[in-house]
């Protein structure tokens, strides 16, 4: 499809695995994204899952690749931690912290539910000054490699649907179709949808979306 004025942002915990494949898918799709983690620390899997291998955000993913490789080429081959690495550091040299990020979007997608509460927490903690209005929607996602291919492609449905939206109405308070999750096997459960008024007031207006998916919208600082 061609380039969208839609503004995506996607958020795991680490900015490793599943925000980086939906980048990536995004990205050559024509999007506007950028990816993020909302942990205090990047986090990879170690040779015993008490034992995962802990970086700082402002480690590059070529430092952490030569870092695994280093300590055991075979087991992170084997894995698919390096190629994931190797993937990563040719779209950005490093993972980003949501929290750091002052951009604005559109469109935030998380990948769990605690990575969701991480990001609403932080944007309504904000001093809000252009009270411009932003999606955030939860898609569960496994971390693992299978199951963030997955996500990603249902990822890259849903922000072609509301850009198309995006397009035709412009920019606004309006959720998403949920007959696009019901037919794809999900059950609708409630949301809340907020939304920070120019006098600081806000109003939730209930609604459903499926099972496994949250959406809230805020005004983004």
């Amino acid at each position: 499809m061609p380039s969208s004025p839609l503004r995506v942002a996607v958020v795991c915990s680490s900015n490793q695995n599943r925000s980086m494949e939906a980048h990536n898918i995004l990205s050559k799709r024509g999007f506007s994204v950028r990816s993020f983690g909302t942990g205090t620390h990047v986090k990879l899997p170690g040779p015993a899952p008490d034992k995962p291998n802990v970086y700082d955000f402002k480690t590059t993913y070529d430092q952490m690749y030569n870092d695994l490789l280093r300590k055991d080429k075979e087991l992170y081959t084997q894995n698919g931690i390096l190629h994931m690495l190797d993937r990563n550091k040719r779209i950005k040299p490093r993972p980003e912290r949501f929290q750091n990020c002052r951009d604005l979007f559109d469109l935030i997608l998380t990948c769990e539910e605690r990575v969701y509460d991480q990001v609403v927490e932080d944007l309504n903690s904000r001093e809000q000054e252009t009270c411009q209005p932003v999606h955030v929607i939860n898609v569960d996602i496994q971390d693992n490699h299978e199951e963030a291919t997955l996500g990603a492609f249902l990822i890259c449905e849903l922000c072609q649907c509301v850009s198309i939206l995006h397009l035709l109405l412009g920019p606004g308070p309006s959720p998403p179709d949920t007959r696009f999750y019901q037919e794809r096997g999900y059950h609708a459960i409630p949301f809340v949808l907020t939304f920070d008024l120019l006098s600081n007031t806000k109003t939730q207006v209930d609604a459903e979306l499926p099972t496994g998916l949250h959406i809230d919208q805020t005004a983004l600082a």
